[in-house]
């Protein structure tokens, strides 16, 4: 397609890379969905079965499930996490607000990346907001009767780092340690 503007040909706006916007839009948002989905039934199945350690099921828990903090902390909604990779340094999630924390927890917030340039201790911030989900709540070890969350996805909702895909699920250690 050409465009004639003032008697001079210019050539119409290109799209690029990535295709059109909305599609784009679209596609996170179905797919954040089906993500979601997927981690509510999943979670479900685990929590809805029998109580048993060799079944990997989780007993009623005493209290909410946890996010366990690199620190080993139980968290329950919290403002920020600095996993799953427990590097505070280069990489951390903040800004988090909870629409639901129960067997799955469902939210969103802005990962924040190290640049490392010219070096990791010079290096600026790049934020990339995300949707996450956290799931497959499990036995914690060391407190009887509580679960914590072992799987956590995030969802790039906009632009993303250039090696990341636009969803990435990570294994959560219970001791917060990876």
């Amino acid at each position: 397609m050409t465009m004639i503007t003032l008697g001079r040909r210019t050539a119409a706006p290109r799209r690029g890379k990535r295709g059109d916007p909305m599609k784009l839009t679209r596609t996170r948002m179905v797919l954040a969905g089906g993500l979601m989905a997927i981690a509510t039934a999943a979670a479900g199945v685990t929590v809805a079965g029998p109580a048993s350690a060799a079944s990997g099921s989780v007993p009623a828990a005493s209290g909410p499930v946890v996010l366990v903090s690199c620190a080993g902390a139980g968290q329950v909604r919290p403002a920020r996490y600095d996993g799953p990779g427990c590097m505070p340094a280069n990489e951390l999630v903040a800004g988090l607000t909870w629409t639901s924390w129960r067997s799955a927890a469902f939210g969103s917030g802005v990962l924040k990346v190290n640049n490392c340039t010219p070096t990791c201790a010079q290096g600026s911030y790049v934020k990339y907001p995300v949707l996450v989900v956290l799931w497959r709540p499990g036995p914690w070890p060391g407190h009887p009767g509580r679960a914590y969350f072992s799987r956590l996805t995030w969802i790039f909702t906009a632009h993303h780092p250039g090696h990341a895909p636009a969803a990435q699920t990570f294994t959560l250690p219970a001791s917060g340690h990876p």
